[in-house]
């Protein structure tokens, strides 16, 4: 090759290969298009956020209410709880006077209005959820019972409830009221 030929193919440009390098308008128009759809918000992710906190809502509201209804309850059931005890030790009182000879006709009715008064009571009671704890020689039980003294007793009577000074009432399984004793205690003599 002469001098002159490999100058010049020194100095020449390699030829273009067949892969072009797009334009820097052609690359601004694709942009555009690309721009010009709108985002896609994903209205099924939110369709399902905004379900589930609609239903935890739902939930919390009827959590919410049977604790006002439950608490409407307890709050009823602690009002009129004397009234029902104060009742029912009447109801006992005269059930041992009618047994004897002399109660008069009067007294029988008395005795009658207030076995019916206390009847319905029990049954709007039981209905609601509310019942009396039966504590009379059992164990004494510290979730349910309040000691308010201890007594002498037999061996066989330690820890045993002798006496109630104040009916208990559960209200759905749970203490309304604690039932206030007084519970037998031996003592090595």
């Amino acid at each position: 090759m002469s001098k002159h030929h490999q100058q010049t193919t020194k100095g020449a440009k390699p030829a273009q290969q067949d892969t072009e390098k797009p334009c820097a308008s052609e690359t601004q128009e694709s942009a555009e298009v690309i721009s010009a759809e709108p985002a896609r918000p994903d209205y099924y992710e939110q369709f399902v956020r905004l379900s589930a906190d609609f239903e935890n809502f739902r939930k919390r509201t009827e959590r919410e209410k049977a604790a006002f209804i439950s608490y409407g309850k307890k709050e009823l059931a602690e009002k009129l709880l004397p009234s029902y005890e104060i009742l029912l030790k009447q109801r006992e009182e005269l059930n041992k006077k009618e047994t004897s000879k002399e109660t008069s006709d009067e007294l029988k009715n008395v005795v009658s209005g207030i076995r019916m008064i206390v009847n319905e009571m029990e049954k709007a009671f039981r209905a609601e959820g509310i019942e009396r704890m039966d504590v009379l020689n059992k164990p004494y039980d510290p979730a349910t019972q309040e000691v308010v003294a201890m007594i002498p007793a037999e061996e066989k009577q330690d820890g045993l409830v002798l006496q109630e000074v104040q009916m208990g009432f559960m209200l759905n399984g749970k203490v309304l009221r604690p039932a206030r004793v007084i519970v037998g205690q031996h003592t090595e003599a």
